[in-house]
């Protein structure tokens, strides 16, 4: 007998006794994407390599290492193309609104999404291959105010989803008039020290010495002593900077300054931030972040348009809950619809009438005998069975309580109600 073939590295199969949790938090981020007027898009699974690399950059790890790089059919006119499945939401957000003439809209515009992202990475705790994310991306609004907004947003998903302690992580990494002095400082400061940096990291210093700061081995003391991107700030990155700790501070969100923090991708600017639960520090325990990327639009060839957003990760949320036992949201009750005869047509209509009640049913298409139907239907979790086919009066069925083991004839119209009166559903 062959073997079946396992799920492919670094993915995993998310399986019924997860899905509760999954609901919960998918539906916290829908209902506050609502809340908070934004409008909901969809972009491709796959788009051209180079969209990516003229946004997250040429030298970046999601360019260079990290990105699915997947071909067209044989002999189509995309097997030439390169293309990649998304690694990240904000270039595909981008690209349609460049592409489809989103800047004659009144702005500025909110978008969101929920989808899966892909990045070839070694897998761990926490890092998958396929993953999802929450993406949230306002365009057009260059004020500090959106930022603030943006992160409070974000604490009030993990709060409204359960977890606690979680903190924002903040810095500013400033923009074209001002980071350039940034660079140099630390290009002349690792130089110093090349010798006790890594391979990526003498490599990044030479392409881009703001990704050094990123690397997850770099000795903790030549961190804390490297430059710090706000003592070179301009006055104008300076002032929004300090504009948004304002807002932050008037708000009561918790939050820390965070020098290290420059992001993964090249076209950040200004306001850097990412969520960590307090004591979880590490770079693999991030729950999410973003920032702005005020020039990312027009690199992409469209007219200049600022730009900020964030992509809170769904998979490590979860995780999150579950190590602090936050149990998923009970469902309604769960009734069994069985049959004491054969006749499946009556069971399926039975099923129908209480569906459009509101009720949860799962229906018995077997012909065992009845004791066999409600020791399976108890099996499944059920609360409640309705009996179709044993001698009631006119429109009615037998409604057992799978519990108590205690039954009753009402009408079929009645059942939904006789459920949620019980207190039990």
């Amino acid at each position: 007998m062959a073997r079946t073939p396992a799920a492919p590295r670094g993915t995993r199969d998310i399986l019924p006794e997860e899905t509760a949790l999954w609901r919960r938090v998918e539906s916290v981020a829908r209902e506050l994407s609502d809340r908070y007027a934004f409008e909901r898009v969809e972009t491709p699974l796959f788009e051209r390599v180079e969209l990516f690399a003229r946004s997250a950059g040429e030298t970046s790890d999601v360019v260079e290492k990290e990105m699915f790089r997947v071909a067209g059919a044989k002999g189509s006119e995309e097997e030439r193309a390169e293309w990649a499945l998304r690694p990240e939401p904000t270039a595909g957000i981008v690209r349609a609104y460049i592409e489809h003439g989103l800047h004659v809209q009144p702005g500025p515009l909110r978008f969101w999404l929920i989808g899966a992202m892909f990045r070839y990475d070694r897998p761990q705790a926490g890092r998958y291959r396929q993953f999802t994310q929450w993406d949230c991306e306002v365009l057009g609004d260059p004020g500090p105010m959106v930022d603030a907004e943006l992160i409070e947003l974000a604490l009030r998903f993990y709060a409204d989803c359960g977890v606690t302690g979680v903190t924002a992580h903040l810095n500013s990494i400033g923009d074209g008039a001002c980071r350039p002095a940034f660079r140099e400082a630390l290009v002349e400061y690792f130089a110093r020290v090349e010798d006790r940096l890594t391979d990526d990291s003498r490599r990044r210093l030479r392409i881009n010495p703001l990704r050094v700061l990123d690397d997850r081995r770099l000795d903790p003391d030549l961190a804390a002593g490297a430059p710090r991107s706000i003592d070179f700030l301009c006055e104008p990155c300076r002032q929004h900077f300090d504009a948004v700790r304002s807002l932050l501070d008037g708000l009561g969100c918790r939050y820390v300054i965070d020098h290290r923090l420059v992001r993964g991708l090249d076209y950040y600017t200004r306001t850097t931030f990412e969520f960590f639960v307090a004591g979880r520090e590490g770079q693999q325990q991030a729950l999410g972040g973003g920032g702005r990327y005020d020039g990312l639009v027009e690199a992409l060839g469209g007219r200049p348009t600022t730009g900020i957003g964030f992509g809170l990760g769904l998979d490590r949320t979860i995780m999150a809950m579950a190590e602090q036992g936050i149990e998923p949201p009970r469902d309604g009750a769960l009734v069994a619809v069985v049959g004491a005869t054969d006749d499946l047509v009556a069971r399926l209509r039975v099923c129908t009438a209480l569906r459009e009640a509101g009720v949860r049913v799962r229906p018995d298409g077997s012909t065992r005998k009845l004791g066999k139907q409600l020791e399976a239907a108890a099996k499944a979790g059920a609360r409640w069975a309705v009996i179709v086919g044993e001698e009631t009066a006119g429109d009615s069925v037998v409604l057992r309580d799978l519990d108590a083991g205690e039954q009753q004839e009402l009408p079929l119209a009645g059942v939904a109600a006789s459920i949620a009166g019980s207190g039990a559903a």
